[in-house]
């Protein structure tokens, strides 16, 4: 089973069904040139931003093929677009996450996880489905230009090397007391600003955690 997720502000939201595809444009930049007796040649310059599209159906009832088994947590059509919208409009980029699921509702290691912005949004509705919404996603990959190599001085050599900053966590050696809405993806954003380093709270929590896709309000989770 196939499943998307758009993460924000520390909180996941599933899309309320599943696409037929999602297609990933890899592009590679090539710089053309024409050279004397060679004619024109080809040289590769860098990969650009990847992009994804897909189509997703937002239902504004419940239908038996949306991806909620409990009422009290879907969100119709109108309160998806209107969350998506205050998104795109604060201009911050969110968490895109994209693969097969176990039963337990948890994406397996090869799924897409990357940052992205919404570059494209386009709604339809079909006759005889008012109110239900079609959405076109255009999504592009996003980098974090404001963050730099951290490089290290080799004493002896004078060499520079790429080294490895220091990961940031606040509290280290302390603990997370789980609040509603919050996700093991979230708190390790929060403590790490790394999503993905969420095995890192899994791993030391093992007592407590069955399942990642799990957590409870009131658990005090430990901060390695």
């Amino acid at each position: 089973m196939y499943a998307i997720f758009f993460d924000y502000g520390g909180t996941t939201y599933r899309l309320p069904t599943n696409p037929e595809e999602i297609n990933v444009t890899n592009t590679q930049s090539i710089e053309k040139y024409n050279v004397l007796k060679l004619g024109q040649i080809a040289v590769p310059t860098y990969m650009e931003l990847k992009e994804y599209s897909f189509e997703c159906e937002f239902p504004h009832t419940m239908y038996s093929y949306v991806n909620v088994k409990e009422e009290k947590d879907f969100l119709d059509a109108k309160s998806y677009l209107d969350m998506l919208t205050k998104w795109r409009k604060k201009k911050t980029p969110i968490r895109f996450l994209a693969g097969s699921v176990t039963k337990k509702g948890v994406l397996y290691k090869d799924r897409i996880n990357t940052l992205v912005l919404i570059e494209e949004m386009s709604i339809s509705e079909k006759a005889g489905e008012e109110r239900d919404k079609y959405v076109s996603f255009k999504l592009i990959e996003y980098r974090d230009f404001n963050k730099t190599p951290y490089y290290e001085i080799n004493k002896d050599t004078g060499k520079a090397s790429k080294g490895k900053s220091d990961e940031v966590n606040p509290k280290k050696n302390g603990y997370h007391i789980v609040a509603a809405g919050d996700t093991l993806f979230g708190i390790a954003k929060k403590y790490y600003g790394d999503g993905t380093k969420y095995t890192k709270i899994l791993d030391a929590n093992k007592g407590i955690i069955k399942s990642p896709a799990l957590i409870k309000p009131g658990w005090k989770l430990v901060i390695p």
